[in-house]
């Protein structure tokens, strides 16, 4: 080995004359504690929070709460609880807060902490310099909609955002959920991770996953099944009568061809919670919650608009959950969190949503032609189309009817067909080389898993001209303007055409062809496409 410099040396002596101050000044403090420290020398606690859950009384629609949260700074005399106003994926304010009642504060030892409520949903607490708080409050569940939480004598569904509180500032705290089910019910079905040796206990990273794993108690039946090694659950409030190995056997399906657009599946588990009557279905990154009948095979057009609606709740684990405009994570959860790009993270999700259909052998060319056929005829034949953009209707989401009305055009549907448009034309531009998926995975790998966020209005036009290899002005122009769309220039580059027809009454019917004559190309992309 080479001998050590002078300067080397002189540095380690440097070193170890610090180390000695150091030791001596620490042995003759005898008050003085380290930032950590309690006085007296122990270690303060590590902040952890922790919820239980409790369903005393189904019938009342009450869940009881409390809430402990361990670590609490000692200098820290008053902290904040707030019940956020909203649930993501669902684009409305809802007041959780008004579902709350009989708030109270206490320390460690159960002594009455002061509190007041200095807002609609936030409660401020006077610690008195205490590291452990726990509150408690009843939370009244009587919704109806999937973001809403229900306690009724036959479940108990919990949307977290409607039952758990947060500390400001303190949403990436990891935290635990305790349920205790009433007696009456015998299984619980969650996204969330189980905890070891705790039973009915559950864990997140922070208050961003636990919001995202809404948690179903009740008696549903569950039925299992694994694909390519990942585990998947199905939570059946009302089975009934249907073939369960063929309902099996077409998620399966669905969920290779969803996959397959970008080729990583992002999760460990995935649960798929379908309870009885109630409205809508929300997606979640590991799961998702739909009000849902189990439809029979034998019905082609019910087990086709079925899969359609389970397809566009899974598929928005990619496009939603990951694939996302900046507005759309991480959440503020005390306002609208507005962005112009619902169209395609709405809209283009239902244009996705055939798509898998189509790849998983559940639809023909003919029967996607006709699903495409009526979404533009709703289009063209909405009041607001020449009021409103697609950016416009995105953004006014929060204020307006998610499906559109006289003021306000459906960005569901109108992105739904600009995101054709924009499939075809890549197709197009690249000879057939580059499609929409293409550009999903761009999105999927640049933004989410190597910066690990949303990307704005600009990034994600680059990302698209990227794809397509060239200006991409002429198609954005739909997006921001309420301009007629040229359908004949964009349904061309396939071979199709737009029948439009009036009837007796003056109304108008849309219809997609195929053209008698394809050259070649137009046949290419055509079955390339369908």
């Amino acid at each position: 080995m080479p001998k050590e410099s002078r300067f080397f040396k002189v540095r380690k002596l440097s070193w170890l004359l610090i180390l000695l101050v150091g030791l001596a000044a620490s042995s003759c403090r005898l008050s003085a504690t380290r930032p950590d420290m309690l006085p007296g020398g122990a270690p303060e606690a590590q902040p952890a929070m922790s919820y239980t859950v409790s369903m005393e009384d189904p019938a009342s629609g009450q869940f009881q709460i409390s809430f402990k949260y361990e670590g609490v700074r000692g200098n820290n005399l008053e902290i904040e609880m707030k019940m956020p106003a909203w649930s993501p994926g669902y684009y409305r304010v809802l007041n959780f807060a008004a579902n709350v009642e009989d708030f109270r504060a206490e320390d460690e030892t159960g002594r009455a902490l002061a509190w007041e409520k200095t807002s609609e949903n936030t409660w401020k607490i006077k610690t008195g310099g205490r590291r452990i708080v726990k509150t408690s409050y009843k939370v009244i569940a009587r919704g109806q909609g999937v973001a809403e939480s229900q306690l009724t004598e036959k479940r108990a569904y919990i949307s977290p955002t409607s039952v758990f509180m947060f500390v400001p500032g303190k949403l990436n705290y990891p935290v635990r959920v305790t349920i205790r089910p009433h007696q009456n019910f015998t299984r619980i079905s969650t996204g969330l991770r189980p905890a070891a040796n705790e039973e009915n206990t559950f864990q997140a990273e922070n208050f961003d996953e636990l919001y995202d794993c809404p948690i179903y108690v009740g008696n549903q039946e569950v039925l299992t099944f694994n694909l390519a090694g990942v585990p998947y659950e199905l939570a059946l409030e009302q089975p009934g009568d249907f073939n369960r190995e063929e309902i099996i056997s077409a998620l399966k399906r669905l969920i290779l061809a969803a996959t397959t657009v970008v080729g990583e599946v992002p999760y460990q588990r995935y649960v798929f919670i379908m309870m009885g009557p109630g409205r809508g279905g929300l997606e979640h990154r590991n799961s998702m919650a739909v009000f849902s009948g189990m439809p029979r095979v034998e019905d082609r057009r019910s087990f086709q608009g079925w899969l359609s609606f389970i397809a566009h709740e899974f598929f928005h684990l990619y496009n939603v959950k990951a694939i996302r405009p900046v507005a759309l994570g991480p959440f503020d959860y005390e306002r609208a969190n507005r962005t112009n790009m619902l169209w395609f993270s709405e809209g283009g999700t239902v244009y996705y949503e055939y798509l898998i259909l189509k790849r998983a052998g559940f639809m023909s060319r003919d029967e996607i032609l006709s699903t495409l056929s009526r979404i533009i005829e709703r289009v063209e034949s909405s009041p607001a189309r020449k009021l409103e953009s697609a950016a416009q209707a995105s953004y006014r989401a929060w204020e307006e009817p998610f499906f559109g009305s006289e003021k306000t055009i459906s960005y569901y549907d109108l992105g739904a067909v600009l995101t054709m448009l924009l499939d075809l034309k890549i197709r197009q531009e690249t000879s057939g080389q580059r499609n929409l998926d293409d550009l999903m995975r761009l999105l999927y790998r640049r933004f989410y898993r190597e910066q690990g966020r949303g990307f704005t209005d600009e990034e994600f036009r680059t990302a698209c001209e990227e794809i397509a290899g060239v200006d991409l002005s002429e198609f954005f122009k739909y997006v921001y303007t309420t301009e007629p769309i040229d359908y004949d220039r964009y349904l061309g580059y396939v071979g199709l055409k737009l029948e439009v027809k009036s009837d007796e009454n003056g109304s108008r019917r849309y219809s997609l062809r195929v053209a008698e004559e394809l050259d070649g190309r137009q046949l290419s992309l055509l079955n390339s496409w369908l």
